[in-house]
């Protein structure tokens, strides 16, 4: 009977170890309206994401943060060209210049994903989209700082598909 006893223990340690070890399943997407911050745009962001604003003279700047390494850079200037797509294809060039870049991951309409290879050991992903809005030019992007895998980052991305 103790041995019976140790046994059960055992296994439901060994499952409590494993169901623990799966790691923390990623928070839902959830519509986030940027208006209140002079942005008259909607994204996809974790429930808990955070707003900061950058106050800048032509430039305005967003930042985004949630769970789950959700990060997010939104700057917003007077357009500089109507054409979305040729606003993206001038930003790929200059990414492609890069010391760091190192392939194009996935390349849309309005925007790309790209890896940049630093060394063998940072290896890091990052995006770019483009939305002309009236007179308003909207550049959503990596932020300065955080390291992306592949996988945040195509969140991330793809949180942008249905923006509003």
């Amino acid at each position: 009977m103790k041995n019976l006893l140790h046994y059960l223990t055992i296994a439901l340690s060994c499952s409590l170890l494993l169901f623990a070890c799966q790691g923390e399943s990623l928070p839902k997407l959830q519509p986030l309206n940027l208006m209140s911050y002079g942005f008259p745009i909607t994204i996809m962001a974790p429930d808990s994401a955070s707003v900061d604003k950058s106050l800048g003279g032509i430039i305005e700047e967003l930042t985004v943060k949630g769970k789950g390494n959700f990060g997010l850079l939104v700057q917003s200037s007077m357009a500089t060209e109507t054409d979305a797509k040729v606003i993206k294809s001038e930003e790929l060039e200059l990414v492609k210049e890069r010391d760091y870049f190192s392939k194009l991951i996935q390349d849309d309409e309005n925007g790309f994903l790209y890896e940049t290879v630093i060394d063998s050991v940072n290896i890091s992903y990052e995006f770019f989209k483009v939305k002309v809005q009236g007179d308003k030019e909207y550049r959503f992007r990596t932020p300065y700082t955080g390291s992306y895998t592949e996988k945040e980052a195509k969140r991330i991305y793809g949180s942008l598909a249905d923006m509003k």
